[in-house]
């Protein structure tokens, strides 16, 4: 085994040294290359994977977590300018868990943790600072658990307690949002923010909590909530925002029909909505025409019995005019009877919403080019557009449909431009293909001469090595018999090797160039 192994070896030298300079050049650079490249999969492959700690933080923020890491000593990068901070993926779980722990889960201050550690001594000032920080804290922590919110500031002013009611200052809050550029924070998501601040600190009114973004939007103010006017002005900017969105969308259904009719930019339809957003709250009382009995008084008396009758005595003209007489028997009947009646009635209570449609007015106008819209085609169009829009003559709407001719001379001019701009980008386009291919294809013919002229180099030296001359020596071997002291030539000036070296020279001039270059290089 010994002996193959040197074998071998001994064969690997002898290549390697009957090898010429230019393929020997190239298998050390491919060896270097291939071994380069195994190198970076290695170290690409081996080192460890960062993954994101926290990010989105500021220098104030990112401070605690850097310095808790070097005490740990955990390896960690910093990106992002110090917003973001990696660390190893098998440290990260449990470097968040322990950050978590010690009042550190999104590197800002501490919460009610600031209470976890509370010392003898302690004033009720610094425990009323230390309540407001903690509180403050705790709001930031839910806010920015909302996914429109990267980053919140919550500043809150607690008045000092006072003895009398009337001394108390109410409570204020002031809450800066950094937003993310990718989600947009809604309106009903401000009002829940705001009252989630107002139901956390006590005797906060909405009204006196403000609200920002980074980019110094006023997002929630008290100031203009409390302002009348200001409300007055929002409120209707809010009824013609809905006075267009019903606009534009009974625009849409007309424009779509008339398009599939006409064809696109053929017809044009404007639609015009008076609207009430007047609130109104009707009560109407309808009385029955016959009453209901709510309550009957009964009452009844009866008397039977011996003692004075009664009979008629006086002047005849006064008849009727009873008296007592003595002697006899007596009868007393007496019934009465009340009854209640009760109109009956009912309440009908009608609350009109805002935002009643009083009338609606539609223009419509078609493109005739040349040709010119008949009365039969303007009511086929006057019918469907009433369809559309859902027409109502009793509510006053009305419909107009005209026939005119478009100016397109703007919409030709525009796709003449746009033609001439794909044009252009075509051409640019075929002439940087042309010239990458051209200089791609330079490139490949420079390597395949370079290749060709290495191989016919590498041929003509081995066609020069094995040139046979006298007693079949080569050219070579004879110029370094001739460098020897104990070299004699012959008489005979042919059968000298200088002879026979300008023979060959003269047979073959451009093999004999070639060796002669080779020698040069290996010197």
């Amino acid at each position: 085994m010994d002996e193959e192994k040197g074998t071998n070896r001994g064969g690997l030298m002898e290549n390697w040294q009957q090898s010429s300079r230019s393929r020997q050049v190239f298998i050390v650079i491919t060896a270097a290359v291939v071994i380069a490249v195994l190198l970076l999969f290695v170290q690409y492959f081996t080192k460890p994977q960062y993954v994101t700690l926290y990010s989105n933080l500021d220098p104030a923020q990112a401070a605690p977590l850097v310095q808790h890491l070097r005490e740990r000593g955990v390896p960690y990068r910093i990106e992002d300018f110090g917003a973001t901070i990696k660390v190893s993926q098998s440290m990260a779980d449990e470097m968040r868990i322990e950050m978590a722990g010690r009042g550190m889960p999104f590197a800002q201050g501490l919460g009610f943790e600031l209470f976890d550690e509370d010392r003898l001594g302690m004033t009720d000032f610094e425990r009323q600072v230390k309540m407001q920080r903690a509180l403050q804290e705790e709001l930031r922590r839910t806010i920015t658990s909302i996914d429109a919110v990267t980053q919140a500031r919550v500043h809150l002013v607690l008045p000092e307690p006072r003895v009398f009611l009337r001394e108390r200052g109410e409570p204020s809050a002031a809450i800066y949002l950094q937003l993310n550029p990718f989600l947009s924070l809604k309106e009903e998501q401000v009002r829940g923010i705001v009252f989630l601040v107002a139901s956390s600190v006590e005797n906060l009114k909405p009204e006196n909590i403000t609200l920002i973004d980074s980019q110094g939007n006023i997002l929630y103010d008290a100031v203009t909530t409390s302002d009348p006017h200001i409300a007055l002005a929002d409120s209707v900017l809010n009824q013609l925002s809905v006075k267009r969105s019903f606009e534009v969308e009974l625009e849409r259904r007309a424009q779509n029909m008339l398009e599939r009719v006409f064809g696109p930019g053929k017809a044009l339809a404007l639609v015009t909505v008076d609207m009430d957003f007047d609130s109104r709250e009707t009560t109407v009382i309808t009385y029955d025409e016959a009453g209901v009995p709510r309550s009957t008084y009964l009452m009844e008396e009866r008397h039977e019995g011996e003692g004075p009758v009664a009979g008629e005595v006086g002047e005849a003209n006064y008849p009727g005019y009873v008296g007592v007489v003595q002697g006899g028997e007596s009868s007393h009947d007496r019934r009465e009877e009340t009854v209640n009646y009760e109109i009956g009635e009912s309440t009908e209570r009608m609350i009109t919403a805002p935002g009643k449609v009083l009338r609606v007015n539609t223009s419509v106008v078609i493109d005739t080019g040349e040709n010119s819209v008949n009365q039969a085609k303007i009511e086929q169009v006057n019918t469907l557009i009433s369809s559309a829009i859902g027409f109502d003559e009793a509510r006053g709407d009305r419909i107009s449909v005209e026939g005119m001719n478009f100016d397109t001379s703007f919409t030709e001019q525009m796709e003449a431009a746009h033609l001439a701009m794909a044009e252009f980008e075509g051409q640019r386009r075929q002439e940087e293909i042309i010239r990458q291919a051209v200089m791609g294809g330079g490139a490949i013919l420079g390597f395949i001469l370079l290749l060709v002229a290495i191989l016919r180099r590498r041929k003509l030296s081995r066609e020069m090595d094995i040139v046979p001359l006298s007693e079949g020596r080569s050219l070579k071997e004879l110029f370094a018999l001739e460098e020897k002291e104990d070299f004699v030539p012959e008489i005979s000036p042919e059968k000298t090797p200088q002879g026979r070296a300008r023979k060959v020279m003269d047979k073959n001039p451009e093999v004999a160039v070639s060796v002669l270059k080779s020698w040069m290089t290996e010197e």
